[in-house]
């Protein structure tokens, strides 16, 4: 089998669960979603100029809308800032820096609520790290700080030698350039380094692509275009692998 000396991490439904349940339902047109809508808008209400839910609502969703075409488009990574800029702009609002930076600490912090950490990823982490790997995280999202802070919450953060949040590097998983950074902070070449996450497209394909095997971890009925080294169900199956 082969032996790899670095083992790089996906952050969110992979090491970290995202439960969108946590998160207060908004119901339009009779369909409801969970979603930070609510929590956002309740805290930061004072700075949106008499704006009711309901008007809220609409530019919120749609400057979602926004930033994830931006994002597909070229694999660029857009900051959480550029999304709620891109809110006060559609919902009418003062171009005003506090505002933005009000609404990005209330999503996040929504967002932060509903991560859930599986208690038995702390041995598998260890067992690793026992074993001599060097352990690092690679993932994409739009609020570096959010990230790490989450690692620390869950007293993971020692573990990693190195954390590459998307946001920090400006290009998002699929995209190379962003596995290429991983491996130059790390001083490793990717024939040595296994890269495991949950999403066949930026985690199996993107590694794969850059010449780094990869551990899918399915946990959904979907197909991966580009076929990973290994497939498990949890992380629980590294054992049996590295």
């Amino acid at each position: 089998m082969k032996k790899y000396s670095t083992v790089l991490f996906d952050l969110f439904n992979t090491l970290v669960m995202f439960e969108p349940s946590f998160l207060s339902p908004v119901t339009r047109d009779g369909k409801t979603w969970n979603t930070t809508a609510r929590d956002v808008f309740s805290e930061t209400k004072e700075s949106l100029e008499g704006m009711e839910f309901d008007d809220f609502y609409e530019p919120f969703a749609q400057s979602h809308r926004e930033i994830m075409d931006l994002r597909k488009k070229d694999m660029r990574e857009y900051p959480s800032r550029k999304r709620f800029e891109i809110f006060v702009e559609r919902a009418g609002l003062e171009k005003n820096p506090a505002t933005v930076n009000r609404l990005v600490h209330s999503h996040m912090k929504s967002l932060q609520r509903a991560m859930v950490y599986p208690e038995h990823h702390t041995e598998i982490l260890g067992r690793l790290a026992r074993k001599g790997y060097t352990l690092a995280v690679v993932s994409n999202f739009d609020h570096a700080p959010t990230a790490v802070g989450l690692l620390e919450k869950f007293g993971i953060a020692g573990f990693f030698s190195q954390v590459v949040i998307s946001e920090e590097v400006g290009w998002r998983k699929p995209h190379r350039k962003i596995f290429e950074f991983a491996l130059e902070k790390l001083g490793e070449p990717a024939p040595a380094a296994v890269f495991i996450g949950d999403d066949p497209e930026a985690d199996v394909e993107g590694a794969e692509n850059c010449g780094i095997d990869s551990i899918w971890v399915k946990r959904k009925r979907e197909r991966a275009t580009v076929k990973p080294r290994f497939t498990i169900s949890d992380l629980s199956e590294l054992e049996k692998i590295i």
